[in-house]
């Protein structure tokens, strides 16, 4: 049996009808909701102090800290104006990455309009003849609204035997995380 599952989106909680995944008799619709993009700089200051293959040690600015970085070959530093790749690094350049991050939370809504007889209702809980013949148990808020012969009808208002449509939905929040970094340069 499953229960009734509480998901939240976007800071706002919204209560859902969780349903069987393995309906074959359910039409699905999914939306996706973005959110306010957030863009966050950070700036980063240190020396080349050794570079061999694909690691750099820097000296970071102002602490002092040495840093070893693995660095991807195909990434390119801005040296006083010229594409340079990590083989190319002196000692004693000075480098500034500056990396921009954008986040955005991205929820994803899937909706089902599901089928059942009710085999058995009190208070919130209500089990479900599903068509497949499984019964499922579910916890539903008092604000949720089935479809009995075209009419709503609460949780409380179900009956025994009574024939039922409802709606499953399940959202699933996700964040999208983007970076772009460029390092520029001078020699000295």
């Amino acid at each position: 049996m499953s229960t009734f599952e509480r998901t939240t989106g976007l800071g706002s909680a919204m209560a859902v009808l969780v349903l069987a995944t393995a309906l074959q008799a359910q039409t699905a619709k999914t939306t996706t909701e973005a959110g306010a993009v957030s863009v966050t700089t950070t700036e980063a200051t240190g020396v080349v102090v050794y570079v061999e293959g694909n690691r750099l040690a820097v000296k970071m600015v102002p602490d002092g800290d040495i840093r070893v970085l693995t660095v991807s070959p195909s990434q390119q530093f801005l040296i006083e104006g010229q594409n340079k790749r990590l083989a190319d690094l002196k000692r004693g350049t000075v480098l500034t990455a500056t990396v921009t991050t954008t986040t955005q939370p991205v929820t994803v809504r899937t909706t089902a309009v599901v089928n059942g007889t009710v085999w058995y209702a009190s208070g919130n809980t209500v089990i479900l003849t599903l068509e497949s013949g499984e019964n499922r148990t579910y916890n539903v808020p008092e604000s949720y609204r089935f479809v009995v012969e075209g009419k709503p009808a609460s949780v409380r208002d179900l009956r025994q035997g009574m024939k039922v449509t409802g709606e499953k939905v399940t959202a699933q929040p996700t964040t999208e995380i983007s970076s772009t970094t460029v390092v520029k340069g001078i020699e000295f």
